[in-house]
């Protein structure tokens, strides 16, 4: 056996770099900025295409919910004529030689000023007084965007008197008709009038109480509730864009637009 003993051949480093793992380290594949800027226009035209669905099924749903609280005041009003001799809640807004329609939307009425009931309530407020109305919310409609919404009024309900007049989102006939062509005061509306008379609609005082935009619901006399389509904005911009005073003109301008919406027939 030879003295010397063999010592292992020095191994050294392989000069080969070993592959890195795929999607990790230093060398991983990235995005160029074209593929960046496909991406970006792929998820624009994506977002134009959803965004216009998902905005009219939002607002076909605030019409199904403006229209279930539109219901609640029906049996409200149908459970206040059984004990009222078959009559609907009277408004002193439609009373008088010259009704003020604009102002149907009142359900209490400001401290001093004469009304249907105790504490300033009137028109369907008397619901809310009376207990017909279980939740006043149903007075409110979540598509609402002018100057009326609930949050605004939720202290007043609880007072006993109000400094100001109370608003909600519906437009009330109240408890007579329309005057006749001649002038002589209109009917006085009761709960067997069926559909030929028009008792509510979204809210008509100043054109952003026009809740929907495309149109808006109505509540005839048989309790029926539907979407009536504005298709030429031929209520809406006839609405003020500021409350208006009870002049005669702006008057009989109110009861042209409630004849409108009560005569035409609503579109599908």
């Amino acid at each position: 056996m030879s003295r010397y003993h063999r010592l292992p051949y020095p191994s050294f480093p392989s000069t080969r770099r070993a592959s890195p793992a795929a999607g990790s380290g230093p060398n991983r594949p990235a995005f160029t900025v074209i593929e960046l800027i496909i991406c970006m226009g792929v998820v624009a035209i994506l977002c134009g295409i959803l965004l216009p669905s998902v905005r009219a099924t939002r607002q076909a749903a605030q019409r199904v919910s403006c229209a279930s609280g539109m219901r609640q005041i029906g049996v409200g009003l149908s459970m206040y004529a059984n004990t009222n001799s078959d009559r609907i809640c009277r408004s002193v807004n439609a009373e008088g030689s010259t009704p003020q329609r604009q102002e149907l939307m009142a359900v209490r009425l400001r401290n001093g000023v004469a009304s249907a009931g105790p504490n300033g309530w009137d028109g369907l407020g008397l619901l809310v007084a009376g207990g017909y109305l279980d939740r006043c919310e149903c007075l409110y409609c979540s598509s609402h965007h002018g100057e009326h919404p609930s949050e605004r009024y939720a202290d007043d309900f609880a007072r006993q008197s109000v400094g100001a007049s109370v608003y909600g989102n519906y437009q009330y006939s109240g408890h007579v008709g329309p005057r006749t062509s001649d002038g002589r005061p209109g009917d006085a509306i009761t709960m067997d009038a069926g559909r030929g008379v028009l008792l509510l609609t979204d809210g008509l005082r100043t054109r952003s109480d026009f809740n929907h935009g495309i149109g808006l619901n109505r509540m005839m006399g048989d309790l029926s509730v539907e979407f009536w389509y504005d298709t030429q904005d031929s209520v809406r911009m006839r609405l003020p864009e500021l409350p208006v005073l009870a002049t005669v003109e702006n008057c009989a301008t109110y009861e042209t637009i409630w004849a409108q919406l009560g005569g035409a027939e609503a579109q599908p």
